[in-house]
């Protein structure tokens, strides 16, 4: 028997997730994170599991991108996952010079500065979150859902204050189905870690999505 932590990176899920059902025309993005990971235990060897999901609302994106995640997020809560949310940042940064052009770039140069927004927050969150739950040894096994290198200082420091606990990668599939090894970095990660991978199929993905309509919520994207 075994308690597991699950920590959820959302957009770096999303954004796979979106990849994989514009090209194969299949709704994969009303996923339903706890049954996807149980999928992958027997019930005897679980004590307990908590889920953790990480994103931040792109209010930016307008009122339809934002009803859609607010009812997804209705959707996994529903299941008992927690929501723990960062905030868009809105930057401001300077065209390419007048002798500067990315290949394929049809853009005019122009004197205003272009707006974009970074998701902030979401790496700091779960990095604490995973520091503060291993100080607390509350876990024997954590999953991270993510590809994202950016945990690599937290999962060391993880592995230092509570070496008995267990930390387990689980990079999204890629929507081409390739092997994920080289993409990743996979054997700096077993490294980090001590620990494989957990490779999650699209068909387990597919098998894991909501139904169309789930306590009273209807599938956004469908």
């Amino acid at each position: 028997m075994s308690k597991i932590l699950v920590l959820i990176d959302g957009f770096n899920f999303y954004h796979r997730l979106k990849e994989y059902q514009i090209k194969n025309k299949t709704c994969v993005k009303w996923l339903n994170y706890k049954k996807l990971i149980l999928s992958y235990f027997n019930d005897t060897e679980l004590n307990s599991y908590d889920f953790i999901y990480f994103s931040a609302i792109a209010k930016h994106r307008g009122e339809g991108c934002i009803e859609r995640h607010e009812t997804y997020i209705d959707a996994l809560e529903k299941t008992g996952i927690k929501t723990v949310l960062g905030k868009f940042k809105t930057k401001h940064i300077p065209r390419c010079g007048c002798d500067e052009r990315c290949k394929g770039c049809s853009s005019t140069q122009e004197k205003t500065k272009l707006t974009k927004h970074e998701e902030k927050n979401t790496d700091v969150n779960i990095a604490i979150t995973l520091l503060e739950k291993a100080i607390k040894k509350e876990y024997d096994s954590c999953y991270i859902l993510s590809s994202d290198s950016d945990f690599n200082t937290a999962i060391q420091r993880a592995k230092e204050v509570y070496p008995e606990g267990r930390i387990v990668m689980v990079p999204p599939p890629l929507p081409n189905n390739k092997n994920r090894r080289g993409k990743y970095f996979i054997n700096s990660v077993i490294e980090l870690t001590n620990s494989h991978p957990l490779f999650v199929s699209w068909e387990a993905i597919k098998k894991s999505q909501f139904p169309d309509n789930y306590e009273g919520l209807k599938n956004p994207w469908c």
